[in-house]
């Protein structure tokens, strides 16, 4: 099971007189960062507000929008007709339109209406509280959702790479004899005496430089522990599979230094492509 970072939420709190409506959007980035947008009266909820974020969304770049409309009622607050002007101007200033179609929008921007106490009541913190949680517990099915697709082509491109894997050390295993069988045959074509136990250390030393089976080996115990750690039901895994993502590059760039071969170089090739997918995808793991 594996998140996405990206993610939507919304909830929705209704009472006489008033409505209450959170909005959270999720991007990508290495940290929480989050971007908090609430009326004044609501300010003083910030740290619970953002430590109920934390524990729910661990990661991601986060905007709350809090958006508190008064409707008819003998409880609906007074027009703050000093905060509307200010909209209209600066609206206009923008954008000259008349204020039959700016009125609907700028009632329901934040501070539009006065309140006479800006303090909360205990079960009023806990409405929004409540509401909050409930936003973001949208977003969190939101991001599995997303986590579906996202978990289903990081499976299909390690695969990628454990095919072109397969291919190579299939080719490996009869690559460094083929090539050394080369060498002994060139050398016979030569009419010079040359030290036969001198020539098997050369050959030694050079074909080593060529040998790849140790990367492949190591390459495969990546791509195992990359597809563990993809299939643990943990709610954070973007960084160590990011982490696992470098160290498979790392292997592959090896044994594309050591090929020396067309053959393998395509597989090599084929096999950074796929990971390269994977860093991608890897970037939007929550």
């Amino acid at each position: 099971m594996i998140l996405s970072m990206t993610g939507y939420g919304k909830s929705e709190f209704n009472t006489q007189g008033r409505k209450l409506r959170i909005e959270i959007k999720s991007l990508n980035s290495k940290s929480f960062d989050l971007n908090f947008r609430v009326p004044s009266r609501y300010r003083g909820l910030d740290l619970p507000s953002r430590k109920l974020l934390t524990s729910l969304l661990h990661r991601g770049k986060c905007e709350v929008n809090v958006f508190e409309e008064w409707v008819a009622g003998q409880d609906a607050a007074p027009l703050n007709k000093a905060v509307v002007e200010h909209y209209m101007q600066e609206i206009k200033a923008i954008q000259p339109l008349s204020d039959e179609v700016l009125l609907p929008t700028i009632l329901r921007m934040p501070n539009v209406f006065a309140s006479a106490d800006d303090t909360i009541s205990e079960e009023e913190q806990e409405v929004f509280l409540s509401t909050l949680k409930k936003a973001a517990t949208e977003l969190v099915a939101y991001r599995e959702q997303e986590g579906v697709s996202l978990g289903q082509d990081l499976t299909n491109q390690l695969d990628q790479i454990k095919t072109q894997l397969s291919t190579i050390a299939d080719q490996a295993s009869t690559r460094i004899e083929a090539r050394k069988q080369k060498l002994q045959d060139q050398l016979r074509q030569l009419t010079i005496d040359f030290d036969q136990e001198r020539l098997e250390q050369e050959l030694v030393y050079y074909l080593e430089k060529w040998d790849i089976n140790e990367e492949l080996v190591r390459l495969e115990h990546h791509l195992e522990y990359f597809q563990t750690i993809l299939s643990e039901h943990t709610p954070t895994k973007g960084k160590k599979l990011g982490f696992i993502a470098q160290e498979i590059g790392r292997e592959i760039n090896t044994i594309g230094s050591k090929a020396n071969d067309a053959g393998l170089q395509k597989s090599v090739v084929m096999m950074k492509d796929a990971l390269e997918r994977i860093k991608e995808q890897v970037l939007n793991a929550l």
